[in-house]
């Protein structure tokens, strides 16, 4: 045998040795990329319902196969929403249970039966607009079995209206007053603007207004009051200054009235010129001018006496009885 055809078999015994390794290697990898390929084909998901959360691994592609996978089963107006637009690795899938709610609109209540996740759902699918409506509880709320739900509608109207504007007031020093009068030297008269008001109603029931524009049609003019600064009053004792002049209630009693020996409450001898004071009013020992009666001392108190009230202590009972019981104006001294 020559030397050419002893080589050919051990050639040959390589060659297949090597083929053989080849398509090994290839099956290897097409079974691994077939392995790999199937494990990615899983998806995490997460299923949310009846209160637990169910993390699994599926190879589904509808959302029902998932649910029907986690044994979760959906009863006819039960709902359900996903995290994603399609289901993909680590979409969360949210049941919602078919609850009653109420719904009140337009004067009619119905109830209804409704897995929708929010309230506004529930508003759109039975046909309540969005637009010119008030929504109690909020349209993004989940409702809750026996939830009431309150469609009000709003509707708004522009109307014009003449209001008055108040006059003011001026207070204008008068040195020719006493301290205390006043005198009104004009009269105030009331302006008038013409106001745009956007009115709200609910239900047809005013709610609210809100005023947009004004334009005033007349000005008010100022009422003008004098009021007086003097401080001191001219007397046949002369001139006398006084802190502060008040209006009382005043009547007369007798020396011999009341206290005992004639004395008063600070143990002065009662007499023409002492007069019976509350003291919360007009303190006991200050002095004071009465017109038509004189300089008088704030030196007694008296049971009837109290608050804006005065007894002018007189010469005898017929003085007293003919002054009776008349409005005084009492000059506080300094």
């Amino acid at each position: 045998m020559s030397a050419d055809h002893s080589v050919w078999p051990y050639r040959l015994r390589c060659l297949l040795a090597g083929r053989c390794k080849t398509a090994l290697l290839v099956a290897l990898l097409a079974i691994s990329l077939l392995v790999t390929g199937f494990i990615w084909a899983y998806k995490k998901v997460h299923v949310v319902a009846d209160g637990r959360t169910i993390v699994m691994r599926t190879l589904h592609s509808t959302a029902e196969e998932v649910l029907t996978q986690a044994g979760i089963y959906l009863g006819p107006k039960d709902e359900y929403r996903l995290s994603t637009p399609a289901l993909q690795d680590g979409t969360v899938i949210e049941v919602y249970r078919a609850v009653p709610v109420t719904v009140v609109y337009q004067g009619k209540t119905d109830v209804v039966l409704t897995g929708k996740p929010t309230v506004g759902e529930i508003l759109d699918t039975i046909g309540i607009p969005r637009d010119n409506v008030k929504v109690a509880p909020g349209r993004d709320v989940r409702p809750t079995a026996g939830m009431t739900i309150k469609v009000v509608t709003v509707t708004e109207k522009l109307v014009q209206k003449e209001v008055e504007m108040p006059y003011p007031v001026v207070r204008q020093p008068d040195a020719r007053l006493e301290k205390g009068d006043e005198e009104m030297v004009a009269d105030g008269e009331p302006g008038l603007k013409l106001a745009t008001v956007k009115l709200r109603y609910e239900d047809g029931e005013l709610a609210g207004s809100e005023t947009l524009s004004e334009q005033v049609v007349r000005e008010p003019k100022p009422q003008i009051i004098h009021v007086g600064t003097r401080d001191t009053i001219e007397t046949s004792r002369g001139t006398l200054r006084f802190k502060r002049v008040q209006w009382m209630e005043a009547t007369a009693y007798n020396p011999t009235d009341g206290a005992p020996h004639g004395l008063t409450a600070t143990g002065i001898p009662a007499r023409r010129g002492i007069v019976a004071v509350d003291p919360n009013v007009i303190p006991l020992g200050t002095r004071v001018y009465i017109p038509n009666y004189g300089l008088a001392l704030a030196a007694d108190v008296g049971g009837a006496i109290v608050g804006n009230k005065i007894d002018l202590c007189m010469e005898g009972y017929e003085e007293a009885w003919k002054f009776g019981r008349r409005m005084v104006k009492v000059y506080i001294l300094d």
